[in-house]
């Protein structure tokens, strides 16, 4: 195909218009999730670089080879993973060199890598191996400690394209440890850019769209997203400025405004969950916390043994799915489950006190009601979902309303247990007193 044409404005001063290609047929099939072009972007764009698309490749030569050259002709920056192996559907080398216009030829170094890793699990060099020790001529090769395929970035005509292997576990301590700072020496940024993602439980993606759309107007500086994943809204800032200063106070004004309209629903920032601001919590009033699950079934219990260091925090819990386990380890009265049945305020209430008594917890939560598909009926339909708190003797239940599938109504239902000993530690029990629902 030859070189790609030079398009006026492709490196425009303070832009790095940047594209991300995924490789290999596991993808396009949807046998892997592309989990690579989520990390690159996530990476790259705090660090200035304006990825403006992500595409995913079969390992078709022609297609792969077209595709290269027509991201190359309006990005400063094409960063490629996947297709650097040994074997015959490996191709994205060769597709970057005729694409560029170059040919491969051999790194003395990382043949005899190779060489030595092949030597050290008893193989012999075939041509397939040999294969990963060419590149296109002029590149810089970036080692592999973790595996065979090493990376590579070659520049044509203004713009860099950036090779690594399609195997996580390689590609992203090659991309943070090597290619990062590579393409930071070569193609500094010209703006300054700060990001930050806040999480809000519970909310709706329609409420929290609804109350920031003064603010979310495409083209703005910053600029806002919403997210949705698993009942938890997650709304991202983004600024951009020529001062490093002056970026921080775009971003700073914007999280200040989501906090001042969301308040207390804001139980986090970037990858922080419920079970995280829970622990963290616990730890700074240095309390203790266990669980009586009847409904989500252990769920929430295994939310929180999810975060590192909760052991110091997380005493034990009970899966009392069985009115006799109620009865018998959290100590619920059985008139209590005759008169109001176990999908009940009362027995909520039982639960998280027993659950307190058995362990010594300072903070008890309990959960139970009906996760369907079937058991509901008028009084008591599926979805519906008592939550007992108990803090140091005082206790509350709350009553929620839940939509969804048997799955859902338990996430929800634990997210919501999780969510109210936050809040019962974060403001006191007076903070629960009003309710909750789905």
């Amino acid at each position: 195909m030859g070189s790609f044409p030079s398009l006026p404005g492709r490196c425009a001063p303070g832009i790095v218009k940047t594209t991300i290609i995924s490789t290999g047929e596991e993808i396009i099939r949807g046998r892997t999730a592309d989990t690579n072009a989520a990390f690159l972007a996530a990476q790259l764009a705090p660090a200035g670089f304006d990825v403006r698309r992500i595409l995913a490749v079969g390992d078709d030569p022609d297609l792969l080879r077209e595709e290269i050259a027509s991201s190359a002709a309006d990005s400063a920056l094409v960063v490629i993973t996947g297709g650097l192996g040994p074997t015959a559907d490996d191709r994205t080398r060769r597709a970057i060199a005729e694409a560029l216009g170059r040919v491969l030829t051999e790194d003395a170094d990382s043949r005899r890598c190779l060489e030595e890793r092949l030597r050290s699990f008893g193989r012999q060099m075939t041509p397939g191996h040999l294969m990963q020790a060419m590149f296109p001529e002029g590149s810089t090769v970036f080692p592999n400690p973790r595996g065979s395929a090493r990376g590579f970035a070659c520049q044509a005509q203004g713009t860099w394209v950036v090779a690594m292997p399609g195997v996580p576990a390689e590609m992203l301590p090659m991309f943070t440890e090597t290619v990062l700072p590579f393409l930071l020496d070569r193609l500094t940024p010209g703006r300054h850019v700060r990001m930050e993602a806040v999480s809000i439980f519970p909310a709706s993606e329609s409420e929290v769209d609804e109350r920031i759309a003064d603010i979310s107007a495409h083209g703005r500086n910053p600029s806002i997203g919403i997210t949705v994943k698993d009942g938890v809204v997650s709304v991202s800032v983004r600024a951009w400025a020529d001062d490093a200063a002056d970026a921080e106070r775009l971003l700073a004004a914007d999280l200040e405004t989501l906090t001042e309209r969301f308040g207390d629903r804001i139980f986090g920032r970037g990858p922080a969950t419920l079970a995280d601001a829970v622990r963290e919590l616990l730890e700074r009033r240095g309390m203790t916390i266990a669980v009586a699950e009847s409904v989500t079934g252990g769920l929430v219990g295994h939310m929180l043994t999810d975060v590192p260091g909760i052991s110091r925090a997380f005493v034990g819990g009970v899966i009392a799915y069985a009115d006799e386990v109620k009865v018998s380890r959290l100590g619920v009265p059985p008139g209590e489950i005759e008169r109001h049945g176990a999908v009940s305020p009362q027995v909520a209430e039982s639960m998280a006190r027993g659950v307190c008594r058995l362990t010594g917890a300072h903070l008890g939560l309990s959960t139970t009601g009906i996760a369907g598909p079937t058991g509901g009926t008028v009084e008591k339909p599926v979805g519906l979902v008592y939550v007992g708190v108990c803090l140091e003797g005082e206790t509350l239940s709350l009553r929620l309303g839940l939509r969804g599938d048997r799955w859902q109504i338990k996430d929800r239902a634990s997210k919501h247990a999780l969510n109210a000993a936050r809040l019962a530690l974060l403001r006191g029990m007076c903070a629960l007193r009003s309710g909750t629902s789905g």
